[in-house]
């Protein structure tokens, strides 16, 4: 009880300042934006690890490079001489064979690369991505989707969501017989001082995604539409 009433008085004697020094000091109303767009994508992205074990690690080597060969023919057969020329081939690593009983004096090893493909064309997607899954050696994969057009689009839907965030704080100041003056503050992600100020951030906002989820390789083979969006926060002064 002497603890409690000891941190009243401690916050009854901060300054005022200090209390409210993420809040405007003028009337203002908090409003929101969101904008959504649906978009056809027009370029594809394939992620992949080339992985192989042979107890000689100079034959798993190569059976690598004759697997990357291989996918690059396939790009060239396809009609993506580009693609084939722009393959990217990251991380080529020696690692520890997981699961197998090791011999120190012998140890196994699993030579792995990962690689990277853009699809510029993607009438030609399912022709690549499906021999890629049933090519041997090859796991881990995931794949992206995006639109040339993206900073354009981005741009339109922050415009509609900057439009949304001031029909609401219309309608907020038309309920309280007010009108909404100049635009405080703006931002495409939420205000987070202002939001902890006036408790608008929700208790599961700064949580991290868990580690990426497995794709299922069906859903690989179809060209899915991106669904865009844009959120952004306003602070309007009121008249």
């Amino acid at each position: 009880m002497f603890k409690r009433r000891l941190l009243s008085i401690v916050f009854a004697c901060l300054p005022i300042s200090a209390l409210a020094g993420d809040l405007p000091s003028y009337p203002f109303i908090h409003a929101s934006g969101t904008a959504y767009s649906f978009v056809t994508p027009d370029l594809g992205e394939i992620d992949f690890d080339v992985s192989v074990f042979d107890p000689a690690p100079e034959v798993a080597t190569a059976l690598v490079q004759t697997r990357i060969t291989e996918i690059k023919a396939l790009l060239v057969e396809q009609g993506l001489p580009e693609a084939a020329a722009g393959i990217e081939v990251r991380d080529v690593r020696k690692e520890i064979r997981k699961g197998a009983e090791q011999d120190p004096a012998n140890p196994q090893y699993q030579i792995k690369a990962s690689v990277h493909i853009n699809v510029a064309d993607l009438s030609k997607w399912p022709a690549v991505i499906g021999p890629l899954l049933a090519m041997p050696n090859l796991d881990a994969f995931a794949v992206t989707f995006g639109a040339t057009q993206r900073i354009r689009l981005e741009e339109e839907l922050v415009g509609e969501a900057v439009k949304d965030a001031q029909r609401k704080a219309d309608a907020m100041a038309r309920g309280f017989g007010k009108r909404v003056g100049a635009v405080a503050g703006i931002s495409s992600d939420q205000l987070k001082n202002l939001g902890n100020a006036v408790g608008l951030v929700p208790s599961d906002r700064y949580q991290r995604a868990n580690s990426r989820q497995r794709q299922n390789p069906d859903d690989m083979l179809m060209v899915t539409v991106l669904k865009m969006g844009q959120t952004v926060d306003a602070v309007f002064r009121i008249k």
